[in-house]
């Protein structure tokens, strides 16, 4: 395997951790500060800060309005708008139903989507038509998704809610 091909699947991998640590650490934040929206604004401020910062540093530098004429509205608010959805979605979610359930639902409905996006060659993905394999994979998913989320048995075949911000189990 090339280096350069180790070094993007130990990237996607680190990048499939943040995914995990992203909606507990804005989880928290927003218990601090009383409202996942404020969280949000906080973390998509570090965030654009640091997007910034690195593409001075790197020298490819910020973006031109110029670049952006004649560019469909969603293209350039879309990703905005669909991460801000995603965060503010991950710090409701994911600390009441856990680290595990909300990760396996993010993976299975990506993947699902995956799936539809390159069937169709849409945003600019390579056509890649879903065949029996893909289809199976996409359920076996939804079969380990099902089994992620069991109700645990030693509390009486019921799932403990956790109170968010606190990381406690209600009873």
């Amino acid at each position: 395997m090339k280096l350069v091909t180790v070094i993007s699947v130990l990237a996607a991998l680190l990048a499939g951790a943040f995914v995990a640590l992203q909606p507990g650490i804005n989880g928290q934040l927003a218990a601090r500060l009383g409202t996942p929206l404020r969280a949000g604004v906080i973390s998509f401020g570090v965030g654009c800060s640091l997007l910034c910062l690195i593409a001075l540093v790197s020298g490819h530098g910020l973006p031109r309005p110029s670049q952006l004429h004649g560019a469909p509205l969603w293209l350039y608010l879309g990703g905005g708008a669909v991460g801000a959805m995603f965060v503010t979605t991950a710090m409701i979610v994911a600390p009441r139903i856990g680290a595990t359930y909300f990760v396996a639902l993010i993976f299975t409905g990506q993947m699902a989507a995956s799936l539809v996006l390159d069937h169709f060659g849409w945003l600019g993905f390579p056509r890649s038509p879903a065949n029996l394999g893909r289809l199976l994979g996409v359920c076996l998913l939804i079969g380990g998704l099902m089994l992620v989320a069991r109700p645990d048995s030693s509390k009486g075949g019921r799932t403990t809610p956790i109170e968010p911000g606190s990381g406690q189990q209600t009873d």
